[in-house]
């Protein structure tokens, strides 16, 4: 029984479970697939999906992943680290069998992008056309956080991180499904679909490694990184000197945009539409 709204979608993963996504039909030569942030599900991207889509740009999957949304198996928890990468390699396959000969391009905002990135040493790699990456987080060992806290209103147990990393490396995972991030916003600011506790093996599984610089130096299709100068949660100007280190993505700043509203105003959408634009041979971005 689909137990989802009729906005939703599902399609089957590896372990037999029904798993969500919003559909946005639009041409479908190109499909966008497009990863939400770190509590959030895809439901504040859904302005986003529409935009692409109505302009006829590509065909926007928005998935709400495993541990999220509106009934999720277990809130803020999955099975093993790892899991929400077969979860879109799953997710994948069923896009290429929909739209045979499409470019795929895969992208995500905040910790979305970090799940998107996650992908260049997975075999599905190969297939993917370009990154959209928005706002996108990396590695917490990566020079893009701001210090001193962040305009997510959450908080990281950095001891139990350690213990369970060390426990993971002795080869014990009876623990992974302790809970390492909280958002601690006030109950009556949220929607109810929010994933505001998160196990360990959910948290690492939405990161890339300590060891960033090898997911980055794969990303020699086509990818394209926007943040916003005013960004709460990252440091902008971190963005540029880091990704040139290691691969030839292009980097965008743009002014008056913060975390939350470079993925909802007007001036940010065009952006990425320009761009995406591009990947469909229509000319040069702007």
């Amino acid at each position: 029984m689909n137990t989802y709204p009729e906005d939703f979608e599902t399609y089957t993963a590896r372990d037999g479970a029904q798993l969500p996504y919003r559909f946005f039909e639009g041409p479908s030569d190109v499909v966008l697939i497009f990863l939400h942030g770190i509590t959030e599900p895809s439901l504040y991207l859904r302005e986003f999906g529409q935009y692409v889509s109505q302009l006829g740009l590509a065909t926007v999957y928005l998935p709400d992943l495993r541990g999220y949304g509106n009934h999720p198996i277990r809130r803020g928890d999955i099975d093993y680290i790892g899991q929400l990468d077969d979860d879109l390699e799953d997710m994948f396959c069923f896009v290429q069998k929909r739209h045979p000969g499409a470019r795929i391009i895969v992208g995500g905002h905040s910790a979305g992008g970090a799940t998107a990135i996650r992908q260049t040493i997975r075999p599905i790699h190969k297939d993917i056309f370009a990154y959209l990456l928005v706002s996108p987080a990396l590695s917490p060992n990566a020079p893009l956080d701001r210090k001193g806290g962040s305009g997510n209103e959450s908080k990281v147990s950095i001891p139990r991180y350690l213990l369970l990393m060390l426990l993971n490396a002795l080869g014990i995972h009876r623990y992974n499904h302790t809970i390492v991030y909280r958002r601690l916003t006030p109950v009556e600011k949220l929607h109810g679909t929010e994933s505001c506790n998160l196990s360990y093996r959910l948290a690492m599984s939405r990161m890339v490694g300590n060891n960033y610089e090898k997911y980055l130096s794969k990303l020699t299709q086509p990818t394209f990184v926007i943040v916003g100068a005013d960004d709460e949660v990252f440091d902008a100007d971190a963005y540029k000197p880091l990704y040139e280190r290691f691969c030839k993505a292009e980097v965008r700043i743009i002014a008056d945009q913060n975390h939350n509203s470079i993925v909802k105003t007007e001036n940010a959408l065009s952006i990425m539409g320009n761009w995406l634009r591009v990947m469909r041979g229509e000319g040069q971005a702007k």
